[in-house]
């Protein structure tokens, strides 16, 4: 018997990581025939899962961490805000999709017709990766009933779930292997197999398999876990079958984040085959080189590989293993240090470039909004590791507040999601041209004609924006994204009434219950001088607990200079909290350029962690326009607004924050005197 690395056999590694005797049986358990992740230990990796004995509560997709840290959706209420309007329009789109016709290609799959007229875009009758976005609003109903209890999110996701378990049961009549589910015939994985051309069936089966499990955990629908267990149990008799290397060529398509799911699976369930067909979606061609820190983004797809480091935290979480650690650290400090643009989000025609290329890689197809939401849920995952690091939310909250909460047309009662926040001179959020070239460039998306990844994306990312804004440790509270909004825990009711970011104050307030907590505020990178704090209307000195500093870490305009002159860290305040306590935090803010690395003189304007967009009537061409930096002046606090002199004498130009600029051409890149 080979030996792993860290010099165990393949049997030991096993049990060091969780995972009994009974795994054995899968000829390939491990991520590679005796060359699995290493075990050793180091002082801040979990331990390992101890298989049924350590199924508990918590929503599994938050792993271990997220068990004490994050907040149930439940208990965080959005208040009046940009954030609640988005999240109002996608709950209006998710209850008007019409369950049978998002349940047609299912049907037709398993030899049932159906009188649903076909819908469109990536969900067209011939498409191999149709049915994906069924999982998708699987998952968004969930989230939606879990945050605003929505009775008929809940009962049109129960539908789903029964109809798509009736198909599941079917599979045999079908000539389908037990526990198959798919809208596309299961001969898909005999030519993914066979290395012929197919589009990303795995992908399909992790999306099934993530709205199966959030229907489970979040609306307590026992039937879902019953369909995604026969399902999982399907993925473990396909890919056990196949060697390492016969394996390793599958993953070569696009598998999503079937680790992660697989995973999640074995938290709920402690069956260890779920966790030992999850190390057989080990990629290593791309996950090796991270490992030992080497950048090789450069070429590969972002939406492609940012899910497979989103498991691999689970797969920390779930086994011990610090070479899954090592992977999720190295992408994040890679990604956020050189191969991100300044809204946070990554990718030139959905592939990373090369690092530190920003000015010569901007396009109306950069940033990918599926992305981004993947990039998110890595980022609080790794928060839930260590609270006290202001990086990671600084990060988070640029890329929800001018990438994420701006995908949605604010303009459609169905909240349309663009495919892609466009950074080039004249940008334009529209339909994707590169797969719909004579879409309408007036419209994000369509209710039936338009489906991609990034509209199915795009129901989660706005049905749980209330998901970060808070999380908790053992001491307390905390306020992580000033977003209105009310939060129930530890026996309080607090409420955070704030206009950020059009004025630089939260206010937090204690509506009822009363405890002893600490409640911290985050200051964050872009604070422009020292906090100011009042306690029910008086001054206190605000003493900033320093942020946690990971040394090999670099956020946007890190690289720049553009951090903050002041700490950032945590306002802390201990005390006994009751009814009618105010806590008034401001952080000031200010207006900076932050120079792109490849060609420092092309610039981006901020204001505090808002990123700024000069808006045009009409398309003002391709070359990147001349900003005179020093006319910028702000002309309005609510909306937000500035102003700078315009070259050549004309019009002024009116610049606004990215996330605002809708139906309208638009430019964040200058060129700077």
């Amino acid at each position: 018997m080979t030996e792993a690395s860290g010099g165990l056999s393949r049997r030991q590694a096993l049990t060091a990581l969780g995972v009994g005797v009974g795994a054995l049986v899968a000829e390939q358990a491990l991520v590679a025939d005796g060359i699995p992740p290493g075990v050793t230990a180091q002082a801040s990796a979990p331990q390992a899962n101890p298989g049924a004995a350590a199924v508990s509560g918590g929503y599994a997709p938050d792993g271990t961490a997220g068990r004490r840290t994050a907040l149930p959706l439940n208990q965080v209420e959005l208040l009046d805000s940009p954030f609640k309007d988005n999240q109002a329009r996608n709950t209006s789109y998710l209850l008007f999709l019409d369950p049978e016709r998002m349940l047609r290609s299912f049907r037709l799959n398993y030899g049932q017709s159906s009188a649903a007229q076909p819908i469109g875009g990536w969900e067209r009758p011939a498409s191999q990766i149709r049915g994906h976005t069924t999982g998708h609003l699987m998952s968004a109903l969930a989230l939606t009933y879990a945050n605003t209890s929505d009775d008929a999110a809940r009962t049109r996701g129960r539908y789903l779930v029964s109809q798509l378990a009736a198909l599941q049961a079917r599979a045999a009549d079908a000539g389908f292997h037990p526990g198959y589910l798919s809208a596309f015939p299961e001969v898909y994985f005999d030519w993914l197999e066979q290395g012929k051309p197919v589009w990303s069936p795995y992908y399909m089966i992790h999306k099934y398999l993530a709205g199966l499990i959030d229907q489970y955990q979040l609306t307590g629908d026992d039937q879902a876990l019953d369909v995604a267990t026969k399902l999982a149990d399907w993925v473990q008799w396909r890919t056990s079958r196949l060697t390492y290397a016969h394996m390793q060529m599958v993953l070569g398509t696009e598998f999503g984040g079937m680790p992660e799911a697989l995973a999640n699976l074995y938290t709920i369930t402690g069956a260890e085959r779920y966790l030992a067909t999850a190390q057989r979606f080990y990629h290593a061609q791309v996950l090796d080189p991270l490992a030992d820190g080497e950048d090789v983004l450069p070429g590969l797809q972002a939406n492609v590989t940012t899910p497979k480091i989103v498991a691999c935290v689970r797969m920390w979480e779930e086994t011990g293993s610090t070479k899954y650690h090592d992977i999720a650290k190295n992408f994040w400090d890679i990604v956020t240090g050189h191969h991100v643009y300044v809204i946070g989000g990554v990718g030139n025609d959905e592939h990373f470039q090369q690092p530190d290329v920003v000015a010569a890689q901007l396009s109306n197809f950069t940033c990918e909004n599926c992305a981004s939401y993947n990039m998110l849920k890595l980022t609080r995952l790794l928060h839930f590791h260590q609270l006290s690091r202001v990086d990671l939310l600084d990060y988070y909250e640029r890329t929800l507040f001018n990438q994420m909460l701006g995908e949605q047309d604010p303009t459609s009662p169905h909240g349309f999601n663009c495919y892609y926040t466009g950074l080039s001179a004249g940008a334009f959020k529209r339909e994707p041209l590169n797969y719909f070239p004579d879409g309408n460039p007036d419209i994000y998306a369509t209710d039936w004609d338009t489906f991609t990844c990034d509209t199915a994306s795009g129901l989660e990312t706005q049905a749980k924006f209330a998901d970060t804004i808070y999380t908790r440790d053992a001491d307390g509270i905390y306020v992580n994204l000033f977003i209105p909004s009310q939060l129930r825990t530890q026996g309080l009711v607090l409420r955070q009434a704030t206009g950020f970011p059009d004025e630089p104050v939260t206010r937090l307030s204690v509506v009822s219950g009363a405890a002893t907590l600490t409640l911290r505020v985050r200051v964050p990178n872009w604070v422009a001088g020292p906090p100011v704090v009042r306690l029910n209307g008086t001054v206190i000195p605000a003493t900033v607990i320093p942020a946690t500093v990971i040394p090999a870490t670099v956020i946007p305009g890190a690289q720049s200079g553009r951090r903050g002159s002041q700490a950032t860290g945590w306002i802390a305040l201990r005390r006994r909290w009751q009814p009618g306590d105010l806590l008034e935090v401001s952080l000031p803010m200010q207006l900076v350029f932050e120079p792109t690395p490849d060609y420092p003189s092309v610039q981006a304007a901020i204001y505090g962690p808002i990123v700024l967009s000069g808006v045009y009537a009409t398309d003002p061409g391709e070359l990147t326009p001349v900003l005179d930096t020093a006319s910028v002046h702000r002309t309005g606090t609510q909306p937000m607004a500035f102003e700078a002199a315009a070259p050549a004498k004309g019009k002024p130009i009116r610049l606004i924050p990215v996330a605002r600029a809708a139906h309208t051409y638009y430019t964040v890149y200058w060129q700077t005197a």
